[in-house]
């Protein structure tokens, strides 16, 4: 018996220990659970509120069926922004009424469209989305105008017809234009005022009254003669010192004035409109005039026939003036150039004279024998005649070689101006070819040939003559060349070959005069 009081007395206070554990730990264990729910709370909660507005804006926007009239104006875009805060879902809106596409009706003003729900955009994002970028990314039929061009646009202001409809009368009061007659309505130039020292700007010689206007009375003056603007020469201090109004070369009212001329129309602007003749005047102080150039070194050069009267008269070349007889130094003592002197021998019974013209040439013959032909290599100047001394040349033009021993004849003749020949319809004149140069194996282009007709057929320098070749025992005729006639004399006339079309240029061949010049 007294062996259980004791365990009952020993088991009694160890139960009532483990009961204050058991209750310390709830206590702990609730504390933990209130401080996670308020922690989860706190987390929790924007997502839940933010969930709860997007839920209760989509079923409020879900709840209606909108129908949008379009008015002036409006585009896709504004209405995509408008409804939804974001522009960029306009392609929703057009899917849903058919637009945008190729061949469906554009965005007309009192259009019904019907506007699909869809969540909006709020905050400070529907702000960014609902404007239109300023690039090209977006495509034109998205920001195309309600109305754009078919909207009748206001009729422009015409200006008030003036008294006449002229342009002095449009320019009346203006600047130095003269004014409107009331009666008339015709603008008349009026005379301008005489002027004074004091009116006109330059400074007066002796005086120094202009540099004595202060700049105030000057800027007041010119705010109120308009006429005068930015006719006044500016005012200004020179290397530190005012010495004045200084001209940077404008002109007053009335110089301007007086140098127009009666052809310049009235305006308020200066401009110099010359006249017919003026104009013409100044075009040819600057432009050459077109004058044909004759051809002088062909005709220098162009073989000429020789009569035996112009052989006997003939004088000759002696030597080159001051030319050494010796040729260790001067191995041509006799040839002569451009601007050298050369001494002349007898020319039959005609003494030569101070500044007479003399041809130089050499002879060739053709394949008769019968016909001697002139070639000339230079045309000289006699400069000086004494009794007792042979006369002196001068070498101005050189077409060939220059020698002693070769003859010279007073020239004759002159080179024809260039002119455009002429075509004829049918060829005028048949001749045929009378001499070529021996020394040519083969004439071609820029030689010389003789004609077998002159002056007294009608030909003149500046024809132009086709050759013909006839092959043996054929009756037809061959284009071969074309010539021109650069020298004519009375029964011949010389040509140098400008085309060719064939080798077979030959004495014998026909040719015929197919242009000539007026």
């Amino acid at each position: 018996m007294g062996h259980s009081l004791m365990r009952a007395a020993k088991k009694a206070p160890s139960t009532s220990t483990l009961t204050r554990t058991d209750a310390s730990g709830l206590l702990f264990k609730v504390a933990i659970a209130i401080v996670g729910t308020l922690a989860l709370l706190v987390v929790w909660r924007p997502t839940v509120v933010h969930a709860q507005g997007a839920a209760s804006a989509s079923a409020s926007v879900s709840a209606q069926t909108t129908t949008h009239v379009v008015k002036a104006g409006e585009t896709l875009w504004s209405l995509a922004a408008r409804y939804y805060g974001d522009g960029h879902q306009w392609r929703d809106l057009a899917r849903t009424n058919k637009l945008g596409t190729e061949g469906a009706p554009e965005l007309r003003v009192g259009m019904k469209l019907t506007v699909p729900s869809k969540t909006v955009v709020r905050g400070s994002k529907a702000a960014q989305v609902a404007a239109a970028p300023a690039d090209s990314s977006v495509p034109k039929v998205a920001l195309a105008k309600a109305g754009e061009g078919t909207l009748p646009t206001p009729p422009a202001t015409k200006p008030a017809a003036s008294a006449s409809g002229s342009l002095a009368a449009q320019t009346a009061g203006k600047g130095n234009a003269a004014p409107v007659a009331a009666s008339a309505g015709a603008a008349r130039p009026v005379a301008p005022p005489a002027k004074s020292p004091a009116a006109d700007n330059r400074p007066v010689a002796g005086t120094r009254a202009a540099a004595t206007v202060s700049a105030s009375t000057q800027a007041a003056a010119a705010a109120q003669d308009t006429s005068r603007l930015n006719l006044s020469p500016a005012r200004g201090a020179l290397m530190g010192e005012d010495r004045g109004m200084v001209r940077l070369g404008l002109v007053t009212q009335g110089e301007q004035v007086a140098a127009r001329k009666t052809s310049e129309a009235l305006t308020v602007f200066h401009r110099d409109i010359p006249d017919a003749a003026e104009a013409e005047r100044r075009a040819l102080a600057i432009i050459p005039p077109n004058r044909p150039v004759p051809r002088q070194g062909e005709f220098d050069a162009a073989p000429f026939l020789l009569s035996e009267a112009q052989r006997a008269a003939s004088g000759s070349i002696a030597r080159r003036r001051g030319a050494s007889e010796a040729t260790g130094h001067d191995a041509y003592p006799t040839r002569a150039i451009r601007t050298d002197e050369v001494e002349l021998g007898a020319a039959g019974s005609t003494p030569f004279s101070v500044g007479q013209r003399l041809v130089a040439f050499g002879e060739s013959r053709s394949a008769d024998g019968k016909t001697v032909v002139a070639i000339p290599s230079g045309v000289l100047e006699v400069t000086e005649v004494e009794a007792g001394r042979p006369a002196v040349a001068v070498v101005r033009r050189q077409s060939g070689r220059i020698e002693g021993g070769q003859r010279v004849l007073p020239a004759f003749g002159e080179a024809a101006p260039r002119s455009a020949a002429q075509q004829l319809d049918t060829p005028d004149v048949v001749t045929s070819v009378r001499w070529l140069e021996r020394n040519e194996l083969l004439p071609t282009l820029q030689s010389y040939l003789l004609l077998d007709a002159g002056s007294a057929k009608g030909l003149k320098a500046g024809d132009e003559v086709a050759l013909y070749h006839r092959g043996a025992g054929s009756p037809a005729e061959t284009l071969t060349a074309t010539v021109r006639l650069v020298r004519v004399e009375g029964e011949s006339s010389t040509a140098i070959i400008l085309r060719q079309y064939g080798h077979q240029i030959a004495t014998g061949m026909t040719a015929r005069r197919f242009a000539k010049v007026p």
